[in-house]
């Protein structure tokens, strides 16, 4: 086999077990993605940012596929950030000819978050990764909050967000009634408030806001 066949070799073989896993992950994720809460959320968070989508592209990094999101940063309630924040996460936006006969089909993976340009949103960013620098929200689709006029949900309209979060601390009449909800979408500036406040005071670290279970 000559140089050339063994390197399409390679990277047909690369692009296969990328599709298989990200097939295997669609399975688990299916069964046994579980509802996290806000403590689950904040804590896997390294980026919490409110802002609307600019961009979105894909293309593909070293063999992997990428869909690449740029926000225009409203507000930064976790971590420092400019005007615009730039992140790419795994999966392509359609199906992508590689220009030798070749069409890679490796798009986001179900159950994974999809934006569209001018959409409004808070996303709870996990850390980059170590080796591709790709991201994605903490929870999946969980942690990426829509918000319609001065109303905000993830894809899930927040079913269990608060379930067995305890807060100790003084809250307000208005964060008591939130926190008090089961699920259905919340209004922006009193949840975005509670974030900030618990992200600024270090709720979670001292022990304010809790998992009890």
């Amino acid at each position: 086999m000559n140089k050339s066949l063994r390197r399409a070799h390679r990277g047909i073989t690369l692009l296969v077990s990328v599709f298989i896993m990200a097939l295997g992950f669609n399975v688990a994720y299916a069964k046994n993605m579980k509802k996290q809460n806000l403590v689950e959320l904040m804590t896997h968070s390294d980026s919490i940012l409110m802002g609307t989508v600019s961009k979105k592209t894909d293309g593909i990094q070293q063999g992997l596929p990428y869909t690449e999101i740029t926000l225009d940063v409203g507000q930064s309630l976790k971590g420092t950030h400019g005007s615009t924040y730039t992140f790419r996460q795994f999966g392509l936006i359609a199906p992508k000819s590689m220009g030798d006969g070749r069409v890679n089909l490796m798009v986001t993976p179900a159950g994974w978050p999809t934006y569209t340009k001018g959409e409004q949103v808070m996303l709870f960013l996990h850390k980059p990764a170590s080796e591709t620098g790709f991201q994605t929200t903490a929870g999946l689709t969980q942690g990426k909050f829509t918000i319609k006029g001065n109303r905000i949900a993830n894809d899930i309209n927040n079913d269990s967000l608060f379930a067995d979060v305890k807060i100790n601390g003084k809250l307000s009449p208005v964060q008591q009634d939130l926190v008090k909800q089961a699920g259905g979408s919340y209004k922006t500036d009193d949840f975005s408030t509670l974030v900030r406040t618990a992200v600024e005071e270090n709720w979670i670290e001292n022990g304010v806001m809790t998992h009890e279970n």
